[in-house]
């Protein structure tokens, strides 16, 4: 049962893991030796950097744009069911919805939020200047995908054409921009283990 869906996507995740990887090595270019003297831990930044740091509190753009930050955050949430939904279904394809009324109205409701920050983009004069091809396909994707997973967890469709379009995001991941997937936690990390090495992190310590 599902067996073609199932490896298409793994095809897709290994084609994902294999680009990303590359570019992730290509990008990191060895990285640079840091001459400045040990003044803290490199553990402690990165924990800081993963924990505290991502607070609103710590975050200009949260603490002034609250309603934005709350659907940005309501969309990622929304992908991390979508995606554990897959691994679910990829280990047990038999496996039946997971809660199909709490979990389908909320991917219902982080596909709603992902379409709101499309049309957002579209319409905003600050926005749409700077935006491009890749910034609404992602959008588009991302909402399809959690719409569709909505969909599968109410068993309005089955469970194959989940997997499938699940297939396509993940083919698309590291072509544009939500190879930041990958990205922003090892950029995170690198700074956190930066920064504390240098005793700059965890922040607030003399506040």
């Amino acid at each position: 049962m599902l067996t073609a869906e199932r490896i298409i996507v793994a095809s897709s995740l290994v084609w994902a893991a294999a680009l990303l990887t590359w570019q992730l090595l290509a990008a990191w270019g060895g990285g640079r030796k840091d001459y400045s003297a040990r003044a803290g831990s490199s553990a402690r930044g990165v924990l800081y950097n993963f924990t505290a740091a991502m607070s609103p509190a710590r975050k200009e753009a949260a603490r002034r744009h609250p309603f934005k930050f709350a659907v940005g955050m309501v969309m990622h949430l929304g992908v991390v069911v979508a995606v554990l939904k897959v691994v679910v279904l990829l280990i047990k394809p038999t496996a039946p919805p997971i809660a199909p009324i709490p979990l389908g109205g909320f991917l219902a409701f982080a596909a709603a939020a992902t379409s709101f920050l499309f049309v957002r983009r579209f319409f905003s004069k600050n926005l749409r200047p700077i935006s491009d091809f890749d910034d609404y396909f992602a959008a588009f994707a991302v909402a399809v995908y959690l719409g569709i997973g909505s969909l599968h967890e109410l068993n309005v469709i089955n469970a194959g054409t989940f997997l499938l379009v699940g297939a396509v995001v993940a083919f698309y991941i590291p072509l544009g921009k939500l190879r930041h997937v990958l990205f922003c936690p090892v950029a995170r990390f690198d700074l956190g283990r930066r920064l504390g090495y240098r005793g700059t992190f965890p922040a607030g310590r003399a506040e």
